[in-house]
């Protein structure tokens, strides 16, 4: 199991927004999430690919993350509701 976990928001119909977010079991303290916001996919992967926290994660948890991504930009092009799986 992954010791981060990810939320994914659409910010006033034109910006996505990641939130990484320290798994509870790990740490008693409270964590605030690292956000990563940006108007498309590309330039949000180009903000997390800095990050050094996402060597952490799993293939599978990345795979996941890209295909929500892509989700959430595919939403705002069609300006449909998203929600993340």
């Amino acid at each position: 199991m992954d010791n981060y976990y990810c939320t994914i928001r659409i910010l006033n119909n034109k910006k996505i927004s990641l939130y990484l977010w320290e798994s509870e079991q790990n740490s008693k303290k409270m964590f605030y999430p690292i956000c990563f916001t940006a108007a498309y996919s590309d330039l949000l992967y180009n903000l997390i690919c800095s990050h050094y926290y996402l060597n952490d994660l799993s293939i599978n948890h990345l795979l996941y993350i890209g295909q929500e991504l892509y989700k959430a930009e595919l939403s705002l092009t069609l300006n449909q509701k998203y929600i993340q799986d």
